[in-house]
């Protein structure tokens, strides 16, 4: 072969070496710099639903850092040390499909999948108790989670919302106290540890609370009987460090409706967020897309 082709094809192949070369480079820095975008893509992949699962879970670990900024913590756990462990109880996690575990001093509080009334995970939101170097939360790819260290003393509270509706998560141990049995609750969320008395954090126990507050002459037992309130999850969401404001949010009244999540929209004669839709594939099960009080469309209870 004539040297000048040796030379031409010499140089083809060493730059078609280097350019597969700067492809490897790139990939991996994108990797390192995106881990959570890399780790949604691969959740979108063929893989099965196992391993899907397992690879937004990564990816929510790669969230926190490696070791904790307190000192006397250890360091957060990733990846694979969270297999080796059982769940633990949190109230209400089962119905909402959330997975609930427990390594060490770290609680983690995973929600992936279709909840009791077929709502997939959107977002995740401490409103309480976020402290630096204690609390770490994750949302991408249908997946939400919250890894908080769960010492005496602690009290985090965390909005959990789904395409359909959101619940607060309430983690709490309170000093001086013994360690307790269950480590957490989500509110309002159907549980098979509650009873009918167990209604201590439910929204309807808020307004309850509320209105004794603002009205001392009530006479009504909140531990008891809260068959005369009206709880919502979006007026405690919206309103729920303002006493008259969730009153008047429970009540429906113009003006102090709750402030609905993206996707939702105000309607009904009380202005409950509604879940927008163009039709029923947009809807859970047992509710339908209907019309709105104006030009949309919205998800209804049948």
């Amino acid at each position: 072969m004539p040297i000048g082709w040796v030379l031409l094809v010499g140089s083809v192949i060493a730059c078609d070496k280097g350019k597969k070369e700067d492809a490897k480079s790139e990939t991996k820095a994108v990797a390192t710099a995106a881990a959570t975008a890399a780790a949604a893509a691969t959740a979108s992949a063929s893989a099965s639903a196992s391993a899907t699962a397992k690879a937004t879970a990564e990816a929510a670990d790669s969230a926190a850092p490696a070791s904790s900024a307190n000192a006397g913590r250890s360091a957060v756990p990733v990846g694979d040390e969270w297999d080796n462990v059982g769940e633990v109880t949190v109230k209400g996690s089962s119905a909402l499909h959330c997975e609930t575990k427990m390594l060490r001093e770290w609680l983690r509080v995973s929600c992936r999948g279709k909840n009791d009334t077929g709502g997939t995970p959107t977002w995740v939101e401490v409103v309480r108790g976020n402290r630096p170097g204690n609390v770490y939360t994750f949302a991408s790819g249908d997946v939400t989670s919250l890894v908080v260290a769960f010492v005496e003393g602690v009290r985090v509270e965390a909005l959990f919302s789904w395409s359909d509706k959101s619940h607060k998560l309430v983690v709490r141990w309170d000093k001086g106290a013994p360690k307790p049995t269950a480590f957490g609750e989500f509110e309002g969320a159907s549980s098979p540890l509650a009873d009918k008395g167990d209604t201590n954090t439910s929204p309807a126990k808020h307004v309850c609370v509320c209105t004794k507050k603002l009205h001392p002459e009530d006479t009504s037992d909140c531990d008891k009987d809260l068959s005369d309130f009206a709880g919502d999850p979006d007026c405690e969401r919206s309103y729920g460090s303002d006493c008259q404001k969730l009153l008047e949010c429970s009540r429906g009244e113009p003006g102090t409706f709750p402030k609905c999540l993206a996707g939702f929209r105000n309607d009904g004669a009380i202005g409950r967020c509604y879940k927008e839709c163009e039709g029923a594939d947009d809807c859970p099960s047992g509710v339908t897309c209907s019309d709105g009080w104006g030009d949309h469309k919205v998800c209804m209870p049948d």
